[in-house]
């Protein structure tokens, strides 16, 4: 008997869309397999929030006051 070999799969193009795998807490966008994503205190941020609400916030490091407050407690020692 001859069998007929069903290859119609081959012939569909490849599902290239991104895996969805978690929602943005800040603005409910998805955030896909490939993209970067940061966990805060259990919750999912894009990097684009946390561009938005963290690093806008965040003070800059005096690193020569840091330094200098380092120097300073190797003298009392």
């Amino acid at each position: 008997m001859l069998e007929i070999l069903d290859d119609r799969h081959y012939l569909e193009p490849p599902d290239n869309e991104p895996e969805k795998v978690l929602k943005c807490y800040f603005c409910s966008d998805w955030i896909y397999a490939e993209d970067d994503y940061y966990c805060l205190d259990d919750l999912a941020c894009c990097e684009d929030c946390l561009n938005l609400h963290y690093k806008q916030t965040a003070e800059p490091i005096d690193y020569e006051a840091e330094l200098a407050d380092l120097e300073c407690s190797e003298i009392k020692e």
